[in-house]
């Protein structure tokens, strides 16, 4: 019998789905568990109840699964960033094969035998080269830096720990709170649009040791600029201090002002290819980068195989960002022609290239849809690394029509990488092999690289 709105169940969680949750049945109906690990009896609360699944939240495990392990950061619960906690890494990267295998014969149609065994990361640990983190004001009236909890827009929590970052940005985190409560810096706040303070931003090159630190707040006057550049003045390790002020005008797109307040203009990061040869990358501060940098390395080495170039290939490189997959193909390319809407990112890729003094490297600034209408060169390989929506309007009717060789699609959701896979198929590109490649360890999050060959 299909249980009700706010009624209390008692249910044993079976695995974990792609998402972070957890999912048992009771005589059939599938119950969705967030926080729960698979072997978990828990008694939970219904929250949702749809015609063929429902959502609960744990009231008490009952039985812990012999899986759960410690957490080991102290915020594990309140903070949503690392929900996988709770599983042994090697564990964590089987339930992502198997979430993988699941998602694309449930969707895409297409065997399990397609998916290679998961690629781990070497250090599951302290791997994030940047992160995101949000003001608040405590109850005493204190300025607060940290993330929100699930659910949560408005109330953040101090964070005093995080294992996904280095200890550095950990204490950048520290000195910048400091900073607000020193000078009484308002904090923004997200119903009134009043106050100064919106988010800290830290990126570091892990290949290099520099760090750039991001201010951004609102548009109100910020008095302690001058303060703020020189906050970490002495400090070989930050090279690079921003002040961003965020404009939003209703039916308009959102606008950044960026203020380079000390040091340099952009972070460099450093990426090695498989023959031992160094790329190094300027990275502005809106700009994309991949934010595990050692796996990074590890994942587009595995896109230059599947690749499979050979010297004579034209090369597509389709929602390129700063141009990083295009530069890894270059060395092995004829030509190679990137496609990327953020302005900031086709300004470092071009940067990039100049740099690494890569000459067969071209990049175009706008929608992949409406730039490869426009596009005179004729692929051999296409290459395309979506957003998480995956390939939207024509773009795979685009792909297919150059009838190109092979494509590569590098993917950061299994779900919509199953349904364009699909698509493919329909236009005559045969799926070959799937590369799952763990680049967020103790999160869901779960990298794929398919190969395509057209039939």
């Amino acid at each position: 019998m299909k249980p009700k709105k706010n009624q209390e169940v008692e249910l044993k969680i079976d695995s974990l789905v792609y998402g972070g949750s957890g999912i048992g049945q009771i005589e059939g109906f599938k119950i969705f568990v967030e926080g729960s690990a698979p072997g978990d009896t828990v008694s939970a609360l219904m929250t949702r109840v749809k015609s063929k699944y429902g959502e609960a939240k744990i009231l008490k495990i009952l039985q812990p699964s012999p899986l759960r392990i410690q957490p080991r950061c102290k915020h594990f619960g309140v903070c949503g960033g690392c929900k996988w906690q709770f599983l042994d890494y090697a564990d964590q990267c089987k339930v992502k094969e198997q979430q993988v295998k699941d998602t694309i014969q449930r969707i895409g149609g297409l065997s399990a035998d397609l998916v290679k065994p998961i690629i781990p990361n070497e250090s599951p640990w302290l791997y994030r080269n940047k992160m995101e983190l949000s003001f608040g004001v405590s109850a005493d009236g204190k300025a607060m830096l940290g993330f929100y909890p699930p659910s949560y827009h408005y109330e953040v929590f101090d964070v005093e720990e995080c294992f996904l970052q280095s200890e550095l940005m950990v204490e950048i985190v520290k000195k910048v709170r400091d900073f607000a409560n020193a000078h009484r810096i308002p904090v923004y706040n997200g119903r009134t649009h009043e106050g100064l303070l919106r988010t800290l931003t830290i990126r570091e090159g892990k290949n290099t040791g520099e760090v750039m630190v991001i201010l951004t707040t609102s548009t109100e006057v910020f008095d302690h600029r001058s303060a703020f550049g020189a906050l970490f003045a002495g400090d070989p390790r930050i090279t690079s201090v921003y002040w961003n002020s965020v404009y939003r005008v209703p039916g308009q797109p959102t606008w950044v002002e960026e203020n380079l307040l000390a040091g340099k203009a952009s972070l460099t990061e450093i990426l090695l290819l498989e023959n031992g040869q160094k790329l190094e990358f300027d990275i502005l501060p809106q700009a994309f980068f991949q934010t595990n940098t050692k796996q990074a390395e590890v994942l587009y080495s595995h896109v230059v195989q599947m690749a499979g170039l050979t010297g004579k290939e034209v090369v597509f490189d389709l929602y390129c960002g700063t141009g990083t997959i295009g530069l890894f193909c270059a060395h092995l390319a004829k030509q190679v022609v990137g496609i990327e809407i953020n302005e900031s990112a086709v300004e470092s890729a071009r940067g990039n290239a100049l740099r690494n003094n890569i000459t067969n490297v071209n990049f175009h600034l706008g929608g992949v849809e409406q730039c490869l209408e426009g596009l005179k060169e004729k692929p051999q390989v296409v290459i395309v690394d979506p957003p998480r929506a995956g390939l939207e309007g024509n773009v795979v009717e685009q792909c297919t029509a150059f009838r190109a060789d092979k494509i590569v699609y590098v993917s950061c959701n299994p779900s919509t990488l199953a349904r364009d896979l699909k698509l493919f198929a329909e236009k005559g590109y045969t799926t070959r092999a799937i590369q799952p490649v763990d680049m967020f360890p103790q999160t869901y999050h779960i990298e794929n690289i398919a190969l395509l060959t057209r039939d």
